[in-house]
């Protein structure tokens, strides 16, 4: 049903910006044409204008109307540029007086109309007879109007792209609170599954233990005590892990200076291995120190580790090596597990971010962990970044600064 709702939105915004981007072409072609008319209407009123001054304001009394015409077209011309000056629209032109008794015969011409561009041609009666029509060629400045249009053009771009902007900005926020609503359901079931299964088994070896006469056999009561209590410290593990990101959200950073060969060893002894095959190896000089938070830093490598573990076939070759830079100190931790694509790798430090696994057992989490790591690195003014090709393993690399700074 969201899906669909999602899609349907998606396609009223794609349509939306259609009918806008329609709206303001028709606008602007409208104004375009507006502009052309408006020029058209200035040169016929200034040629009417003209010749009535140039051929017909000293017309004699008594005459025939068509025989009060003086036709002279350097008149004419002496009259109609000022005209055209005067109303903005001065252009190359020609003009010519035609016989409407002979076919439109050209009679006179002044320039050449082979010579204009894109040129405007109508006709206006000379004398009130309609014997006598002056022809006007005149040359439309296109380009000009385009020109002097582009700032209206350029800001109805610049409001469809702010428009645009805001509709895929919508969009996109909505697809990301759809996705952040999934990773908030994926989460509330891993916890939901990750705490009944220890839960479960608990129970189940406490209902043993007062059912099956437990007490009568100390090993069978010892092996479903060991049970249980495996089951308590997973619970704990995990109630933990999910406060440790708490606390780093809301208290600030205790740098202090480290022994990192000691702190990798202690990471070592915390790792949850999970029934596997696991080869830990640390690359690292005996006395590279660095001052940093240990409580977090400990556990962040702890997390990065237990990720290659978890994200592994049978067995697994975890590689932390930890040197001194020019910055600081860079700690690497290198795998042959699973890896990742590209496309899951670039999202791996988002907060309840997983990659997809289905539900096969062990490979459950919270989405907490490399958030938590991210976090914990900038905090101390470092970077974290990470590589990976699937079925080659994956790498990640922290550089943090030597001076234990809070970010």
């Amino acid at each position: 049903m969201r899906r669909k709702l999602f899609r349907n939105i998606s396609i009223l915004v794609v349509a939306s910006l259609a009918v806008l981007t329609a709206v303001q072409c028709v606008w602007v072609w409208r104004m375009y044409n507006d502009t052309v008319e408006d020029f058209t209407r200035r040169v016929q009123s200034a040629t009417y204008k003209t010749i009535y001054k140039a051929f017909r304001m000293n017309a004699i009394p008594g005459f025939r109307p068509a025989e009060q015409v003086r036709i002279d077209l350097d008149d004419f011309a002496l009259w109609f540029e000022p005209n055209l000056l005067e109303l903005d629209a001065l252009q190359p032109y020609c003009v010519e007086v035609i016989d409407r008794l002979s076919d439109d015969r050209v009679m006179m011409r002044r320039g050449e109309v082979e010579h204009l561009e894109n040129p405007l041609t109508f006709d206006t009666d000379i004398d009130d007879d309609g014997m006598f029509a002056l022809r006007m060629h005149i040359t439309v400045p296109y380009k000009k109007f385009w020109r002097e249009m582009w700032a209206l053009i350029l800001s109805s771009l610049a409001m469809l792209v702010v428009m645009g902007g805001v509709l895929i900005y919508i969009v996109r926020t909505m697809f990301r609170e759809k996705t952040l609503e999934q990773m908030r359901r994926d989460l509330t079931h891993n916890i939901t599954h990750e705490l009944k299964t220890p839960i479960a088994i608990a129970a189940t070896a406490n209902e043993a233990l007062r059912n099956f006469s437990a007490d009568a056999d100390p090993e069978r009561r010892g092996r479903y005590l060991s049970i249980v209590d495996e089951q308590l410290q997973q619970l704990r593990q995990m109630v933990e892990h999910i406060l440790t990101v708490s606390v780093e959200e809301s208290e600030s950073h205790n740098p202090e200076p480290i022994n990192v060969k000691e702190l990798l060893e202690q990471v070592s002894s915390s790792i949850n291995r999970n029934n596997k095959r696991v080869e830990y190896v640390t690359i690292c000089d005996e006395e590279l120190t660095i001052v940093a938070d240990s409580f977090h830093l400990r556990n962040i490598l702890t997390t990065i580790v237990d990720n290659s573990v978890k994200y592994s076939g049978e067995s697994v070759r975890v590689v932390v090596s930890a040197l001194r830079n020019t910055s600081g100190v860079e700690f690497t931790v290198e795998d042959n597990g699973n890896g990742m694509s590209s496309e899951h790798l670039k999202h791996i430090f988002e907060k309840f971010y997983r990659v997809p696994t289905g539900d096969i057992a062990g490979i459950r989490g919270f989405g907490l962990g490399l958030y938590y790591a991210r976090r914990v690195v900038e905090r101390h003014g470092g970077t974290i970044e990470a590589q990976s090709r699937i079925g080659r393993g994956t790498v990640i690399t922290i550089k943090l600064p030597d001076d234990g700074r809070e970010d």
